[in-house]
């Protein structure tokens, strides 16, 4: 059986969308080898962090409020202590609509795990922006 790896995640670009009420509409495309968009579902493990780096993951109902779906994208899972790491899959079309609630001076980034293990980070998610 052969493997087709024309849909395989090889990258993602984050759009965020600031608020300053702090609910912020962020966008994720996955990619494929050559930066096309994915034509089929494609799956990626996310998780908050409070630094660019993504070395510091955030905590629950501290640093985020909440994270879930807002248009495009599955949530297949969560962690059960507040929404700061878990597992997304797109739609057919690579796409992945997500609302981040971030309460007042805190700080956010989305931070997509691709299939190689590599990191693609949001921009800062600052309540009041």
């Amino acid at each position: 059986m052969a493997v087709c790896l024309a849909n395989t995640v090889k990258d993602a670009e984050i759009t965020v969308t600031q608020s300053a009420s702090g609910t912020f509409a962020v966008v994720v495309q996955l990619q494929g080898e050559n930066g096309e968009d994915l034509t089929a579902k494609g799956w990626v493990h996310w998780y908050l962090s409070t630094d660019a780096a993504g070395d510091v993951v955030a905590t629950d109902t501290t640093d985020v409020t909440s994270l879930a779906i807002a248009t495009d994208g599955t949530l297949l899972e969560d962690n059960v202590s507040g929404g700061i790491w878990g597992l997304l899959r797109s739609e057919s079309d690579g796409d992945i609509g997500l609302a981040i609630v971030v309460p007042a001076s805190k700080v956010v980034y989305l931070n997509i795990i691709l299939p190689d293990g590599s990191v693609v980070t949001s921009d800062d998610m600052t309540y009041g922006m």
